[in-house]
């Protein structure tokens, strides 16, 4: 029997479609990203994930953000 995912369609933001928006599901608990504007529940747009494990590019407001691979992976989005 197969077992339902409960929280169906929340994924790594590093993993995630470029050039899409996003809802922000989880961040780890790193206080500069609250400063950023990445919180629960904030709209983000992804532009691209850079080749070779470099950083995600984020628009936040009308903040264009570059987070590292490691701290991307941890940053569950839905949307």
């Amino acid at each position: 029997m197969k077992m339902k995912n409960p929280v169906q369609g929340v994924k790594s933001l590093y993993y995630a479609k470029d050039n899409q928006k996003y809802i922000i599901a989880d961040t780890p608990d790193i206080g500069v990203l609250k400063s950023l504007g990445i919180v629960k529940n904030a709209i983000v747009f992804k532009k691209m994930t850079h080749k070779l494990g470099g950083p995600v590019l984020l628009m936040v407001e009308s903040s264009q953000i570059a987070i590292g691979k490691d701290i991307a992976e941890k940053i569950l989005v839905r949307g």
